[in-house]
C-alpha cells in the first residue's frame, strides 16, 4: 500500500488537471444562457458558487475542488457529469498520477 504522502501528491495532480480542464472548457469567457458575455461575478452567481471559487479553479496548480462545485458549473452549463468526465478522461488519460 502506498503511503499517505504519495497518495496526497497523486490526488493533488488529479485536482490540478481537473481544475485546469474546467478552466479551459468553461472559465475563459463567461457567458449567460443566451450566449452574452458576462463578468466572472455574474457567472459565479448564476452557477451558485463564489467568484473566489472561480479564481481558485483558474490557479495553475488547481485546488481540491469539491464535487458540488463541479456539479454546479455543469448544471449551469447544461453538461452531464458523464459527458464531462468522459471528455476529461479522453483529454487527460485515465492514469494521470502514474
Amino acid at each position: 500500500m502506498q503511503n499517505k504522502e504519495v497518495l496526497n501528491r497523486k490526488n493533488a495532480l488529479v485536482n490540478k488537471h481537473l481544475c485546469n480542464y474546467i478552466e479551459s472548457k468553461f472559465l475563459r469567457i463567461y457567458r449567460n444562457q443566451e450566449g452574452k458575455a458576462i463578468s466572472q461575478n455574474e457567472y459565479a452567481k448564476l452557477c451558485g458558487i463564489t467568484s473566489s471559487t472561480i479564481s481558485k479553479l483558474k490557479l495553475e496548480e488547481g485546488y481540491n475542488v469539491p464535487m458540488s462545485t463541479i456539479y454546479n458549473i455543469l448544471r449551469y452549463e447544461r453538461y452531464s457529469l458523464e459527458k464531462f468526465f468522459k471528455e476529461f478522461e479522453t483529454v487527460k488519460g485515465i492514469n494521470i498520477p502514474d
